[in-house]
């Protein structure tokens, strides 16, 4: 399964699943690396999400939403670039592609 991105250039090209998940593979061992020294709670979950997950489709390739489920049951959500940038929420992320990179993410 091939997923097709389109550049700023107007040109696109398709990614495999494998080529997405390399990428992602990649932003979280520099997510671990540079949060290494950071200790979860007791009862806290963590889980990774990329442009393939359930409702993140919204998502670059190589681009990470980090989901913290504590043990009240509330979840909060990080998103990191594929540098390992962390932004504080899906706004952030938003404002840093239109502004840098002139994209806009229209969801559907």
């Amino acid at each position: 399964m091939e997923r097709e991105t389109t550049s700023s250039r107007g040109s696109s090209r398709k990614l495999s699943l494998e080529q997405i998940a390399a990428m992602t593979n990649a932003t979280i061992n520099k997510i671990h690396f540079s949060n290494s020294r950071e200790r979860l709670r007791n009862g806290t979950t963590v889980t990774y999400h990329d442009c393939t997950s359930v409702g993140y489709g919204w998502l670059l390739p190589g681009w990470v939403a980090e989901e913290r489920r504590v043990q009240s049951g509330r979840i909060y959500r990080y998103y990191y670039d594929p540098n390992g940038s962390f932004y504080e929420s899906q706004q952030k992320v938003l404002e840093f592609l239109e502004q840098f990179w002139g994209i806009i993410v229209l969801d559907t």
